[in-house]
């Protein structure tokens, strides 16, 4: 029930669109049974039979996506002369995106062109004109504002089976419409200057670094040495076409398909003693640091980096087979460190979910495997939100914003997170959550205070202890000769 005429086709469409926006429009919809087709025709007419249009049936047409700051970059080249345009072809050519609009574009495509009203296409110049007429009709998505403040409305037209069908356009601001989207909660402009290192790119840690960027987190650092597997897609944001690649390039197009303007910076290297000086300096840029690693070494080494450069460290893990989780974070010389987590509870410190190759084998003994067990992407997930949360408090602190007022909700250390009353565990015989008020029970978040560890060696006077310990008066002694570095 279509036509081929170009008339019919705009007027069809300017009637569908009303429809669809439940305004009046001039025309209506009617059934010619003689050619079994649908056309428009003006208010007043006689016709044979309406139809009974929806506001769903309404959107029907294609639509196309086109940035308006990059049309208004290239303003003067449209006012000379038409102008190309390359489109991600979707869902068979129902939608239409701008290529360049984001850094993953569709591998269909289709070419376009972008002239003024009364300009001459060029032959061969692709399947899609879009004609921009002056000052025509109320401003809407289809109105490109100039840079001197003139609108222009699109009119689409796809040229297809020997024909011309209507297409929509829409005009975007992408990033005034992704902050006018946070700007109700989150402070953008604080946060387009703030820095995150995150380390390790798991899980947990790419919902972190995704979840930063949806809020405005302006520049994010990214460190890790594995490749996305086949498998690992089951809980990881990136998918099936992304195997192969370095995560901290998968995890890199993720963000800035959520955030265009962020700075993102990748690092595909081991967190080892070997790399502790260019690890060192990343720590040096950066306002918090998320550490979602998996293993022990990799942990201590962040949180002695962190400590001696005075910067906020948040680390989040699940437990085995993600039966819960916890999260731990370190403000330097202020609360416990991770060597202090360690000394004051070492069964939650062991207990760590083992979900790749390389991380069973950098924990197991020789003539004892370890197992990889990894859990459910959504019990993981409530462990990743939270410390997404507890740095995004850190990245405000001390401004004027709205979500302090979380800063007294999140005052502890430690939180400890339950998905289920794993057996063969402390928490088997939690009562259920429906029966439980005033007990510990599964999925709820238990903030917990511990004290810093005054002997500890990263963070504590180590030397001094363990000079009281032994009677040694420290300062009758030389100075004492650096340690050996640990990769030496």
């Amino acid at each position: 029930m279509t036509t081929r005429d170009p008339q019919q086709q705009q007027m069809i469409r300017e009637a569908m669109k009303a429809i669809a926006e439940r305004k009046p429009g001039r025309t209506k919809l009617v059934y010619d049974k003689t050619k079994r087709t649908i056309v428009a025709v003006a208010e007043g007419t006689q016709a044979p039979r309406a139809l009974n249009i929806t506001a769903d049936d309404a959107d029907m047409f294609a639509v196309v996506t086109l940035s308006s700051q990059w049309m208004r970059d290239r303003w003067s080249d449209i006012q000379h002369g038409a102008l190309a345009v390359t489109l991600s072809k979707w869902d068979g050519g129902d939608a239409l995106t701008q290529a360049d609009l984001g850094v993953q574009p569709s591998c269909d495509r289709e070419t376009g062109t972008i002239l003024l009203e009364g300009q001459a296409k060029e032959p061969a110049a692709g399947s899609i004109e879009i004609v921009l007429a002056r000052g025509t009709g109320p401003a809407d998505a289809a109105t490109f504002v100039a840079p001197d403040g003139s609108g222009y409305r699109a009119s689409c037209w796809r040229e297809a089976d020997g024909g011309r069908e209507a297409i929509d356009v829409s005009f975007v601001d992408v990033q005034p419409e992704l902050a006018t989207r946070r700007s109700g909660i989150l402070e953008t402009n604080i946060l387009r200057d703030r820095t995150v290192l995150l380390v390790g790119l798991g899980t947990g840690g790419a919902h972190v670094a995704i979840e930063l960027a949806k809020c405005g987190v302006g520049h994010l650092i990214l460190i890790d040495r594995d490749r996305l597997s086949a498998g690992n897609v089951v809980r990881h944001p990136g998918g099936i076409s992304q195997v192969g690649r370095y995560k901290v390039n998968v995890l890199r197009d993720l963000i800035l398909e959520k955030n265009p303007e962020a700075d993102v910076s990748i690092h595909p290297v081991a967190v080892d003693y070997n790399n502790e000086d260019a690890i060192r300096a990343l720590v040096a840029r950066a306002d918090v640091v998320v550490c979602g690693t998996d293993n022990r070494p990799s942990k201590l080494l962040v949180n002695k980096l962190c400590v001696e450069a005075g910067v906020t460290a948040i680390y989040g893990g699940a437990f085995r087979r993600a039966y819960g989780g916890q999260v731990l974070r370190v403000r330097p010389k202020q609360s416990p460190c991770h060597q202090c987590f360690i000394s004051a509870m070492p069964a939650e410190a062991t207990d760590v979910e083992v979900s790749t190759e390389s991380d069973a084998d950098a924990i197991a003994y020789s003539d004892r495997p370890v197992a990889v067990e990894p859990g459910l992407s959504l019990d993981v997930l409530p462990i990743a939100n939270l410390v997404a949360k507890l740095a995004l408090l850190e990245l405000l602190a001390g401004e004027a914003s709205s979500l302090n007022i979380l800063q007294k909700d999140f005052d502890a250390p430690w939180y400890l997170w339950l998905n289920r009353p794993e057996p063969g565990t402390q928490y088997a015989s939690l009562p259920p959550l429906s029966e439980s008020s005033d007990e510990m029970t599964i999925h709820r978040w238990y903030g917990v205070y511990l004290e810093r560890e005054p002997e500890c060696s990263v963070c504590g006077d180590f030397l001094a202890a363990l000079a009281s310990h032994y009677g040694v008066d420290l300062a009758s002694m030389d100075d004492l000769p650096a340690p050996p570095r640990k990769d030496s």
